[in-house]
């Protein structure tokens, strides 16, 4: 594979500083036309513009100006926007949304775990682009038009849910859209009788799958015929040890993928070891637009480069992401991917700017401790929950893990287990927690989302 998987077959250079030149020529082309369509938008955009000293759009002359305006939204200044909107207008979507409500066909959001959603709308257009962006997602993946697939992601408003299923369908797949709300007994039994080639769950609902097939279905998972099974909606699937029990148990391949928001997608390859994800729409969003997330200053795009992603749509009409700050700590890969060559962008979530642990001095992100913790399957079961006595940043040493054991180890093994990780982790991260191994079954089970962090509650 090579540029081409982007729709930007002209880009044919395999020097990573000349094609990110490329695409800052092609994107600098697309944002041209979008700012002068966000210009239009008096209520929000224009307002954001001008806060940033900007009084024309020709006062952006470069990608270099665009990347040093501020974020213009996060996901509160998105809820709010929202509030602000239903107030004045009578609609939810947002003083942000730049296309006629009556062009709005189609909505998805976020689980709304804060208690209000933030919504994705989409006119037929930005639909249909929708559609063919997540269609190289699946083709990269290996699925065929043809194909049944399973889908076991929540099917509310969530961008995995309903919008992922109409674009398998206009994919020319197959989807048995149960979800996850069915539970795990309905879905084992479902994937027994509809014979699914892909799956689609959270790691949390894949480990469920694994452990309960036995006692539901009298049979493994691997019994079920599923090749390829793609996960997102948390951390987990790029971590080695998660990888390699889809492959003992299922038989099959697993990516882990994004996408959907704005006309982005994005899924690592079936190669033994982890290498990112494959970013597969440069040619319609720019989703790693990095910035120090301290200074907020632009980084350069090269091999390696963390900070805080900001996510532009280059082309969209209904409420498009804008310099949206989405709070994910990315490490972009430029170049050929050692796994299986395809030259380009990867990208790998290496936490969240607000979730963030400072353990005297030290920070770190959640997904890096159970990325550690997991290297101990199986002799653990793979869940595990962050114990703090208060919101983070700040941590009060030691920090609290409590660690499930797997069924078959033993207590008598816990103390030495627990006393093994502590060092592992000391080694890797630079602190020593404080571990306590749990019986099996102890943490609580979700198909949903799982948060690593647990706050106690006030006594």
């Amino acid at each position: 594979m090579n540029a081409s998987l982007h729709h930007l077959a002209h880009i044919t250079t395999r020097d990573p500083a000349e094609y990110q030149a490329a695409l800052g020529v092609h994107r600098w082309a697309k944002l041209q036309q979008q700012i002068r369509y966000l210009w239009g938008n008096e209520d929000y955009f224009r307002l954001r513009f001008k806060a940033a000293g900007i009084d024309s759009p020709d006062d952006i002359r470069s990608l270099d100006d665009f990347r040093r305006l501020p974020a213009f939204m996060d996901k509160a200044s998105h809820r709010q926007s929202q509030e602000d909107s239903l107030a004045r207008y009578n609609h939810p979507f947002g003083l942000h949304l730049t296309a006629p409500l009556d062009k709005v066909v189609h909505l998805a959001g976020t689980s709304g775990t804060t208690g209000q959603p933030t919504f994705y709308a989409f006119t037929q257009r930005d639909l249909d682009i929708s559609h063919q962006t997540l269609g190289r997602l699946f083709a990269f993946a290996g699925i065929r038009p043809g194909d049944t697939t399973f889908h076991a992601f929540g099917l509310s408003l969530w961008l995995a849910g309903i919008t992922y299923v109409q674009a398998l369908e206009a994919y020319g797949a197959r989807p048995v859209a149960l979800g996850a709300e069915a539970g795990v007994p309905k879905i084992l039994r479902y994937i027994e009788f509809t014979r699914p080639r892909a799956l689609f769950a959270t790691p949390s609902m894949v480990n469920q799958l694994i452990e309960r097939a036995p006692q539901e279905i009298g049979k493994p998972v691997g019994a079920l015929g599923i090749k390829l099974v793609l996960c997102a909606g948390e951390p987990g699937a790029g971590l080695p040890a998660f990888r390699q029990r889809v492959r003992e148990h299922f038989g099959a391949e697993v990516h882990d993928f994004m996408g959907g928001a704005w006309h982005n997608a994005l899924i690592s390859c079936a190669s033994h070891d982890y290498h990112g994800m494959h970013y597969l729409t440069d040619d319609s969003c720019f989703r790693y637009d990095l910035v120090d997330p301290t200074t907020k200053e632009p980084l350069l795009l090269t091999d390696g480069a963390v900070g805080e992603a900001l996510h532009t749509a280059l082309d969209y009409q209904a409420a498009p992401a804008f310099r949206y700050a989405t709070g994910d700590i990315v490490k972009i890969h430029v170049g050929e991917c050692p796994g299986c060559g395809t030259f380009g962008t990867r990208m790998e979530i290496v936490g969240r700017a607000d979730d963030i642990l400072m353990i005297k001095g030290v920070k770190v992100y959640p997904a890096a401790i159970q990325s550690v913790v997991l290297q101990f399957q199986p002799e653990i079961s793979g869940e595990l929950r962050i114990r703090l006595d208060g919101p983070p940043p700040r941590v009060e040493p030691p920090l609290r893990l409590a660690i499930e054991a797997a069924p078959d180890t033993g207590e008598a093994a816990w103390p030495e287990l627990a006393r093994r990780i502590e060092q592992r982790i000391r080694e890797l991260l630079t602190f020593r927690p404080e571990v306590t191994i749990l019986p099996y079954g102890s943490l609580p089970r979700t198909g949903a989302k799982t948060k690593l962090i647990e706050i106690a509650q006030p006594a």
